[in-house]
């Protein structure tokens, strides 16, 4: 019950019982004025608990979401707090990211979450940049400049040296490495990195969820997919990232028009035999028992450490170990967080470019 009928239910409760004691009881008057009092602070602290709630949850949306972006990894959030940062400035802004993470998306949001009244525009290399930035207030989006030709580029750089400041430049790449330099020194200022998935499995299963919904023509009646089936989604790496997560979704469903639960034999071999190559790749080359079941034991903990961020309670649950019994393996097989520096090998090859580099990683 929300505070504020609270209070006014029990002010007229309490309101009634006083005017019967009024005249019978007045220490049960005094007795029972004090209770109002004490309630009516009761709901005020409620109400300002409930305020509290509210803009935590607020909080909370805006850290997991970035316009039609959404993600349970905290690297992806701190983007997305970038982005938030970045969205009004008129610098031109670099998004790293593999193919299929949803560049092209995440330039989108950050157009439409600025205050620019003008249009998003997309440079496919045909069209006259004179004539794609005359439109006040808008953003001209340049796709995968590390694939497009030394003259597009050339472009591009052009373009960046003499956009009227009503325009901003978006421009995205696989690697920032793939970049010319001398666009690269122009918008390193500015970088957003998006996440390949397969660093980020937390996201998966929420991500077929909103898939199965959009796919589904009978909303009242959502296919769901068993819990061994999304584990195999969980254990591929998809190379193709989210978009071919979306594409195998829709196949499943179009391939299998009026099943309602999917199962591991709805899956495609490719993600079905991921995690059993691996598997069977442990056993051929060990050449005893105990060792074949330590290193897939190793692997386990490892994956579910790295899902969880090292979140030892998350894990001992999820691996259905104790606590203790977690401490033990990961002292067992000198699993130490240096595992998870998954981008320290980049940075390293980077760090001669990265000289006021921003990046969420």
């Amino acid at each position: 019950m929300p505070s504020q009928q609270l209070k006014d239910q029990t002010t007229a409760k309490i309101q009634h019982i006083l005017h019967i004691l009024q005249e019978k009881n007045p220490y049960a008057l005094s007795a029972l004025e004090d209770i109002h009092h004490n309630t009516l602070s009761l709901c005020d602290a409620l109400d300002l608990k409930e305020k509290e709630a509210d803009i935590l949850r607020s909080h909370l949306h805006e850290k997991t979401q970035f316009g039609f972006i959404f993600s349970k990894s905290h690297l992806m959030q701190k983007m997305f707090w970038m982005a938030e940062k970045y969205k009004e400035s008129a610098l031109p802004l670099l998004i790293l990211a593999e193919k299929g993470c949803g560049k092209e998306a995440l330039a989108r949001a950050v157009h439409l979450k600025s205050n620019r009244q003008g249009p998003f525009l997309v440079y496919d290399g045909i069209q006259s940049l004179e004539v794609l930035l005359k439109p006040k207030d808008s953003t001209l989006y340049f796709p995968e400049v590390s694939l497009v030709t030394p003259e597009k580029q050339k472009k591009l750089l052009e373009c960046l040296q003499l956009a009227p400041t009503h325009t901003r430049i978006i421009i995205s790449a696989q690697k920032s490495a793939e970049v010319e330099d001398s666009i690269y020194h122009r918008v390193r200022s500015m970088t957003l990195t998006i996440l390949p998935l397969r660093e980020r499995k937390e996201d998966i299963l929420p991500l077929i969820d909103t898939f199965v919904r959009e796919f589904s023509q009978n909303e009242k009646n959502i296919s769901r997919f068993s819990s061994s089936a999304l584990t195999k989604f969980a254990d591929y790496s998809w190379p193709g990232n989210i978009s071919e997560l979306k594409l195998e979704i829709k196949r499943i469903l179009i391939d299998n028009p009026g099943v309602k639960y999917f199962s591991i034999e709805h899956l495609p071999e490719k993600i079905i035999g991921a995690s059993l190559k691996e598997l069977f790749s442990i056993i051929q080359n060990t050449e005893s028992l105990p060792k074949a079941m330590e290193l897939l034991e190793r692997k386990m903990v490892l994956e579910s450490l790295m899902k969880h961020h090292w979140n030892k309670s998350k894990v001992s649950r999820e691996l259905g170990i104790s606590r203790s019994g977690l401490i033990q393996k990961v002292e067992k097989y000198n699993i130490r967080p240096i595992h998870f520096s998954k981008f320290s090998e980049t940075k390293r090859r980077m760090s001669a470019r990265n000289s006021g580099f921003i990046s969420v990683n």
